[in-house]
């Protein structure tokens, strides 16, 4: 069952519980009804398998929790890799840059939205590339467990990149690239590193119970001190993503906020907006994997909102590209992006 399909019983559950609020609250930041703790609650009520989403203290090593699976184009089947690899050499060449791809909450390495911008990477640019695998911890409650769990693969994933730079790759040679809890993780990562990674792509980073209701701090969530240059696409303000990007470049397609062109449908239920907002949760993932092909153009204009952009007092403003091509320009970029696939405007 897909995530907007269980966030509909959020409705039987204000219902039968007395909570005066529809999706539309949950959703909004300012709300008591916390999103993180909503999204548990839907689970619950939709379905008897109580092990859909796990709870309690984890068992498993890490090694099996956080797995590596690396190529580049010499060897361009995704291979699991491991800290210490002595297949290493075989797997990853020491002479190109790396990226490493990071999913979110209840995700994991075999989705086919990392899969197939592992694949874009590698055709468009040539570099290494590793998708970090992380689902078993994914599927921990968001509020209990899941945030808390972001800690532990960065943690992993820090000692994996320091591994891979004492066999010869600079730590300014390494990009990271996250969606949701995934961008979060990526920032903890870059925190560790004392902020010597090249690049980091947030791809709608996870905004509830890191950015809102409080700020957890730099040590917790991505911003511009964890690489030395950050780039945030940012699809569901305030709702599932950030409300505000903290990186040197901020993007905000159609400004940010869902629900996205390609995202809407009639709203008639409080399933359809959950749907909304979800898709333009993930709809940050297929704009930065059609960026990776440079005949596709997102381009930007710095502006001080949505609204300015609309009524065109930007115009003379620098632009700039979304996604790895950019020039690396500060501030934020508001851009248009069309109702269907490849979505540029």
């Amino acid at each position: 069952m897909s995530l907007a399909v269980i966030l509909s019983f959020l409705t039987v559950f204000s219902t039968q519980s007395g909570v005066n609020c529809g999706l539309l609250d949950i959703f909004n930041h300012k709300s008591d009804y916390n999103l993180a703790s909503a999204i548990d609650i839907a689970f619950a009520l939709s379905r008897n398998d109580i092990e859909l989403l796990l709870t309690g203290e984890i068992t498993t090593p890490i090694e099996e929790d956080v797995t590596f699976w690396c190529g580049n184009r010499e060897s361009p089947e995704l291979d699991q890799t491991y800290l210490d690899d002595p297949d290493i050499q075989l797997k990853i060449n020491f002479t190109k840059p790396i990226m490493l791809v990071t999913h979110g909450w209840l995700d994991d390495h075999t989705m086919n939205w990392i899969q197939e911008t592992a694949q874009d990477a590698l055709d468009n640019i040539d570099i290494n590339v590793c998708i970090v695998g992380w689902g078993h911890l994914a599927r921990y409650q968001y509020y209990q467990s899941a945030r808390k769990h972001t800690l532990l693969v960065s943690g992993y994933m820090t000692r994996f990149i320091n591994f891979l730079n004492l066999e010869g790759i600079p730590l300014e040679k390494v990009t990271l690239v996250g969606h949701s809890l995934g961008a979060q993780i990526c920032g903890q990562v870059g925190y560790n590193l004392d902020g010597q990674l090249g690049e980091i792509y947030g791809l709608d980073p996870a905004g509830p119970l890191f950015t809102f209701p409080v700020d957890l701090g730099l040590r917790y969530r991505l911003d511009q001190s964890d690489a030395k240059y950050v780039q945030m696409i940012i699809t569901s303000r305030y709702s599932l993503g950030v409300g505000k990007g903290d990186g040197h470049e901020n993007f905000y397609p159609n400004g940010g906020d869902a629900p996205q062109p390609n995202c809407v449908i009639p709203l008639t239920s409080d399933a359809e907006m959950a749907d909304q907002i979800i898709c333009s949760h993930l709809h940050a993932t297929s704009l930065f994997r059609l960026s990776l092909d440079p005949a596709l153009v997102f381009k930007g204009r710095r502006c001080f909102n949505w609204m300015s952009y609309r009524l065109k007092t930007c115009n003379l403003n620098p632009a700039d590209v979304m996604g790895v091509y950019s020039q690396k320009l500060d501030g934020d970029f508001y851009l248009r992006t069309s109702d269907d696939s490849p979505y540029v405007y």
